[in-house]
């Protein structure tokens, strides 16, 4: 057996120490980032406070192309979208609170491999027009955005744009009954939520007269609803979606006999009902009138 000399041992000692800056420096010099793979390749990012984040830092995370995934928090803004453009192997992009506006979200047409794109509470800026440039996307499939008033018929309509988007997710916006509309344009659309209008007074975006429409989704194998009255008239024309598979109720006011019955008029769905909280029916009340 070769026996190891005692300079080989320090050698490698020093190999060691010399290596560990290099596995550590990402997590360090980069404000706030938690990183997860390894360190000189990681495969995700998040950072919670977009604020700390320097020119510097988005150039290094843009270094990274390894990224499968980045989950930024609020302070995220156009100049950080056009840093971070072309990420090669980034699949996931999501932010919470992002200022960002419409001609900025453009830069994310430069990430040719991102397949999902979510939205939670962005700025007033954003109404989601600029969405229509990311159409020649080959792999995205999957959209969900949330918590903005100013996100409304105008951005539902570009994402209708997006024809090869799977899943589509929408609650608390400004959208309409002519924003969900559009949305038949997606013929290979499997899974959508429509959650209810961020408003406290008509118009709505959920209410039966949108559930006839959900009905015309063929292609539909799993639908949430969330927050407000339905009729079970409404529910059971989904009868008409051959492929549906799951039916999520979610805050939904209907009377309880009454899912029973729809259980029966959908045999083949598995359909979970959850009754509105104190709050959420008075949300639904101010919108949908007393019973």
């Amino acid at each position: 057996m070769r026996t190891i000399q005692p300079l080989s041992l320090l050698g490698l000692a020093l190999a060691a120490i010399l290596c560990l800056p290099q596995r550590v420096t990402a997590a360090v010099t980069i404000n706030g980032a938690e990183l997860t793979g390894p360190a000189t390749a990681p495969t995700g990012l998040t950072v919670k406070d977009c604020q700390t984040l320097t020119e510097a830092d988005y150039r290094q995370i843009r270094q990274f192309t390894s990224l499968k995934s980045l989950s930024f928090g609020s302070g995220l803004d156009d100049a950080a979208l056009k840093l971070l453009a072309g990420l090669p192997s980034l699949e996931t992009f999501t932010s919470n609170g992002a200022n960002v506006t419409d001609d900025g979200i453009r830069a994310l047409a430069m990430l040719p491999n991102l397949r999902t794109l979510t939205f939670f509470h962005p700025g007033k800026n954003f109404q989601g027009t600029g969405l229509a440039a990311l159409a020649a996307l080959p792999n995205l499939e999957s959209f969900s955005v949330g918590g903005s008033l100013a996100f409304a018929d105008p951005g539902l309509t570009a994402v209708a744009g997006l024809t090869h988007l799977q899943g589509v997710r929408v609650w608390h916006t400004g959208v309409t009954i002519t924003g969900v509309k559009a949305l038949r344009a997606l013929k290979e659309l499997k899974s959508l939520t429509i959650g209810q209008r961020l408003a406290a007074t008509p118009p709505v975006t959920l209410n039966d007269d949108t559930v006839a429409v959900l009905a015309e989704f063929t292609a539909l194998e799993a639908l949430t609803l969330q927050e407000a009255r339905l009729s079970l008239t409404a529910l059971s024309r989904l009868n008409q979606l051959p492929n549906l598979k799951r039916l999520t109720l979610d805050s939904i006011d209907i009377p309880e006999n009454d899912i029973a019955t729809l259980r029966k008029t959908l045999p083949k769905t598995d359909i979970k009902w959850t009754p509105p909280t104190e709050p959420a029916q008075r949300r639904i009340t101010s919108l949908f009138g007393p019973r």
